[in-house]
């Protein structure tokens, strides 16, 4: 076998390219009726797959075929009978926007380096912030993750208090998403000016106890630095009350930050807009677009109200970068804590160009009907309570024989392979979850496994 060059002529391009192109499309193709959950891999299996590189290169079909066989191993995250934790539709056209930013491989930190790049990927960051109706100073940065964007956003949070900031105090709901308390900690806020605040029957946050303990620690000689709401949590995509949450914090002069990773972008529906009343009030806004925009894995982002604050907050200059001028288009490497970052705008640039924006509403308008209408069907089962009714996409349910039932009830949907879902603990209980937010979750796949659910609990099948 001759190696394939590092830098391959054209025919060796479109070779490779149509090998992991037939490769792709099969594996999609598979995927309506392929089982959703496939188990851990052998011994030999992973022993194979820890193997170092070759030496001498190795055919491109051979190792087509080991990720094939990496591929059935765990749950099927690109399923649309994928359920749990909190589904990425990872859309065939970003995956394509993906391909060509790394191909290409412009560098789009600095607007002086891909200045045209940089402004595909303002465009969307611009209409992110119009969506949520955050005003003309607005702005916002593309990041990994909903993780990396709640840390940036306390961060800028912190900056506000100066290089003093060990009387500032965080405050965030007790089912707030983990990445929140996590951030904090990285960000140098001691474990002592965090504060988990109790929820409603709902488990949203409880916005009497936010002010109750926002006004304690003010007459302590405290800080209040930021608040932490969520726009759908992931136990149950519960919206915590953001207009109470921006009173508490507009009457002490806190930063309102509103982790919105998964339910954001139900923004651009009618109920979905009701839900999140108040939002349109925060300083700054996490959104997932490989959650609720149904983008692959790895594109989320930070919209601030004043992008002035993120500037503040992590602009750094070295003498290497003294010809990086400002201008018109912001140098992303002054917004955020990366210097070097994937092209994160082209994907999610040319997914919405390309479908429209209208064709994302529909589909999210379609998980909240989903939603609606599982909990309708669950209420109907006997012996299963549903914990409330859905407040975007994610429902959650249990056995009323408790939790070994419920476990059970859990490990007989998953051993089914037809679908994937994940539990949580509520009040000491288990609870089974729904998610619904894949444009490859159909009615279908969602009637299914509301019979599987019905033949589990009653030992008839349906």
């Amino acid at each position: 076998m001759t190696p394939v060059p590092l830098e391959p002529d054209h025919q060796a391009r479109v070779a490779l390219e149509e090998a992991v192109s037939a490769f792709l499309n099969r594996r999609l193709d598979s995927l309506a009726e392929s089982s959703v959950f496939l188990g851990p891999p052998d011994r030999e299996l992973v022993e194979r797959l820890l193997e170092a590189p070759s030496e001498d290169g190795v055919d491109v079909d051979d190792l087509l075929g080991r990720i094939d066989l990496a591929l059935d191993t765990g749950f099927d995250t690109a399923s649309g009978r994928l359920l749990s934790y909190v589904p990425s539709g990872a859309l065939y056209s970003a995956a394509l926007g993906t391909y060509l930013g790394t191909g290409l491989n412009r560098y789009t930190a600095g607007a002086h380096a891909a200045p045209g790049m940089v402004a595909i990927e303002e465009s969307v960051i611009r209409w992110v912030a119009a969506l949520f109706g955050l005003g003309d100073e607005a702005g916002g940065i593309l990041l990994s993750g909903g993780s990396l964007a709640n840390l940036t956003a306390i961060v800028t949070a912190r900056s506000r208090l100066g290089e003093r900031f060990g009387d500032g105090v965080v405050y965030t709901s007790e089912r707030a998403h983990h990445s929140v308390t996590k951030g904090a900690r990285i960000a140098g806020i001691a474990g002592d000016r965090i504060r988990l605040i109790p929820t409603d029957d709902r488990l949203g946050m409880d916005p009497t106890a936010l002010e109750t303990a926002v006004a304690s620690d003010v007459q302590a000689g405290l800080r209040p630095m930021v608040i932490v709401a969520t726009a759908g949590t992931t136990d149950t995509g519960e919206v915590d009350p953001l207009g109470r949450c921006a009173d508490v914090a507009a009457a002490h002069g806190a930063w309102l930050h509103v982790d919105a990773a998964y339910g954001g972008f139900f923004q651009l529906t009618d109920r979905g807009r009701a839900r999140l009343a108040g939002i349109e009030r925060a300083d700054s806004i996490t959104v997932d677009a490989h959650k609720s925009l149904l983008l692959p894995f790895g594109i989320g982002g930070l919209i601030v109200r004043d992008v002035a604050h993120l500037v503040d907050a992590h602009e750094g200059r070295g003498a290497y970068m003294h010809d990086v001028a400002d201008g018109e288009l912001p140098h992303y490497l002054a917004l955020g804590p990366e210097l070097t970052r994937p092209n994160r705008g082209l994907p999610m640039w040319l997914a919405l160009n390309l479908h429209g924006v209208d064709a994302f509403r529909r589909t999210l308008d379609s998980m909240l009907d989903l939603a609606a209408y599982a909990a309708a069907r669950l209420r109907e089962l006997p012996t299963v309570e549903l914990f409330a009714e859905p407040r975007l996409s994610i429902l959650a349910f249990r056995s009323t024989d408790g939790d070994e039932a419920t476990a059970r009830l859990q490990q007989t949907l998953n051993e089914s392979g037809r679908v994937h879902v994940s539990s949580t603990t509520i009040a000491g209980r288990l609870w089974v979850r729904l998610a619904f937010l894949s444009q490859r979750t159909t009615a279908a796949i969602v009637d299914e496994t509301l019979d599987l659910i019905a033949s589990a609990v009653t030992g008839r099948t349906v």
